[in-house]
Order: C-alpha cells, then structure tokens, then sequence
C-alpha cells in the first residue's frame, strides 16, 4: 500500500510539472503587469504633487522581475490503531511555492538629466502626434514658447508667485486643433537646406479662411500662409520660420503639476506658492490647466478614482470621469517611455522555471 502511495504520489508530481507551468504564466504574467502598471501611474502621480509642493522627486524604477516556481512532494505514513489490526495508511501532499525576485534602482545621475533635463527634441513631438496625440496637448505640454508667444514659461519650474501670460499662445493652439480635427492640417518632417524642421501643412484650399490669417498674426508672420516652419531656437533670422522652444520632461512635469489643487490651507499657510495677478489677486490655475491636469485631494480615500495616492495626510487623486486629465496622465506616462534611456532598454521580466522537488 505505501508502495502504491508513493508511486500515486510521484504520478501527481509528474502531471503537475507538466501543467502548473501554463497555468502559472496565465495567471501570475497578467497580475504582474497589472501591479506594475498601476504603480507607476501611482508613483508619476506621487511626483506630480510633490512638484507643486516643491518637493524633490523621485523615480524608482523596476529593472527585473524574476519569479521561481517549484514543486514540491511529500509523503507521510499514519499508523491506525483497531481491536483485530494494525494498518499503516500512506498520504502525500503536493505544494507550489513562488519565490519572486523584484529588482528596483533609483534613477539619478546622468540618467536623469538625459531623461527628465534635455529639452525634447522634435522627432519626440512629430512621434507623439502619429501616436494620435491631439496637436493641442502636445504644444501645451511641451512648448513653453512658440514664435513671440509665450505658454507659462516660468510654470515650467516651480510654481511662480506672479500670474503667466498664455491666453494668445492657447488661442493659437486652439486653432490648430480646430484645422487638425476638420483633417485641415498635418505635422511633420522636412528638410530645409541640411537641417530637417518642424513642418505643418494646411490645406491650400484655406488659404483665404480667417482662421489661417488670424494664425499667422499671432505667429508674427508677414501675412496668411498654409505651411508653418518651425526651428528649435530662441530667434530665427529666416523669414517664414517660427522658433519653437521645447520643455524638457521634467519641465513638462513642472507644468503639469500647477493642476494640483492645494487645499487652502495649505496655501494660506504658505506651504505652497500662493500665485496672484496685476491687481494682486488670487490666480486661478485651472485658467492653464483646466484642459491639461487637475489633480484633487480629499482626507478620505476616493471610491471611484482613475487614480490615487497617499501623501503628506492626504489622498491625491484624478477623477475617473475626468477625459482630459486622463488623457494628459496617459500622455506624460507615454513620454516618460518613450524618453527612457538606453539603461532602460531591458523592460522588467518575468521568468517562471518549473521544478519538481
């Protein structure tokens, strides 16, 4: 009979090995990526708050995951006591043990300037918008300056105590998102002499449209035209081209985080920037970011939020049901990917050997 039980046992053993492994990569590869996902949204919301706190932050990132799946058998003989006999009864017992090995590392040094402090070039902005990014989200988030117009340069650091200037550059986007979602214009590469430059197109058709001419005002171009040049430099001497003045990531960040909404305690008390107009009145900040970020806080923690985190005694939150700041977190999420260094290149994995013991 033990004989029996050991050879049932080692049979278990046996289908085990050949199945476990399937079902294990089903199971544990989907709530792997799950967790990662969902901690780095909840760690780039973390820095998000801790930006508008002026607090310093901090990117932790998860290098590797590497999970160990090992069978193991046992067998136990019980001895059962009756009036006419003794039998000894054989049991056995099969258990799956993981041992997950999850590796992080600090992002700082070199890394993080060539990451987070290089401006963004623009490839990264031409391949931001075939991603199908809206051209409007794109400049907002990652233009501090387009021609003579300026977009809260200064919100691209800490909060400032003054008011920006920024309602005729969010006109001018405004209306590249008007001519872009009508399939009126395009954006992309072309070569000017050696140099490749920022190109968009605009139907010629519309050459006469008030929209074009009132765009090219505001560039501060001589008169209407259909194709928009855009240089990376402070000041053109070319006729025609418009300087674009990227942000850099971290700038992008800094932007984004003047949606944070401080209670207003915290801004009576001085803990964050307290930001006022010519006539010294309270700026509002959702005039700049209304349509880019707002990020909440409450003492409880949400129910239904898109997501959430703990910090300084309070829960940091995005509304579920908030499209826009849904979509910029994704978009800032994407960048931050896309921006990854080389070190990087090696996305966590998850590895699951089997092993019989």
């Amino acid at each position: 009979m033990f004989r029996r039980g050991l050879l049932l046992g080692l049979t278990l053993a046996l289908a085990g090995c050949q199945t476990v492994g399937p079902r294990s990569m089903k199971v544990g590869r989907g709530q792997y990526n799950e967790v990662v996902q969902r901690t780095d949204g909840e760690q780039l919301l973390l820095n998000l708050v801790r930006l508008r706190y002026r607090d310093p932050p901090l990117f932790l990132e998860v290098t590797s995951i590497a999970s160990s799946l090992s069978l193991e058998l046992g067998l136990a003989a019980n001895s059962e006591l009756g009036t006419f006999k003794r039998a000894g009864m054989p049991g056995t017992s099969v258990a799956y043990i993981e041992r997950p090995t999850i590796t992080y590392a600090p992002l700082h040094g070199t890394r993080f300037g060539q990451q987070f402090l290089t401006p963004i070039e623009p490839r990264v902005l031409l391949l931001l918008y075939h991603s199908g990014w809206a051209i409007d989200r794109i400049f907002k988030v990652f233009i501090q300056r387009m021609g003579p117009l300026p977009n809260a340069p200064r919100a691209s650091g800490p909060t400032p105590d003054r008011a920006p200037l920024f309602l005729e550059f969010f006109r001018a986007c405004e209306l590249l998102r008007e001519l872009w979602v009508a399939g009126h214009l395009e954006f992309g590469e072309t070569l000017r002499g050696e140099q490749a430059v920022l190109v968009m197109h605009i139907e010629p058709s519309l050459a006469a449209d008030p929209r074009v001419a009132e765009l090219a005002r505001l560039l501060g171009l001589p008169g209407p035209t259909t194709t928009l040049m855009f240089t990376p430099t402070l000041r053109s001497h070319e006729p025609g081209m418009i300087p674009l003045v990227p942000r850099s990531l971290l700038a992008a960040m800094y932007y984004t985080s003047q949606g944070v909404d401080p209670p207003a305690s915290d801004v009576r008390s001085g803990v964050v920037t307290r930001t006022v107009d010519e006539g010294d009145q309270p700026f509002d900040w959702a005039r700049v970011t209304g349509k880019v970020m707002r990020i909440r806080s409450t003492r409880r923690k949400p129910g239904a939020a898109y997501m959430s985190v703990f910090y300084r005694d309070r829960w940091w939150y995005i509304d579920d049901d908030d499209l826009d700041s849904k979509s910029t977190f994704s978009f800032l999420s994407q960048a931050l990917e896309l921006l990854a260094s080389d070190v990087k290149a090696n996305a966590p994995v998850l590895t699951l050997p089997i092993s019989a013991g």
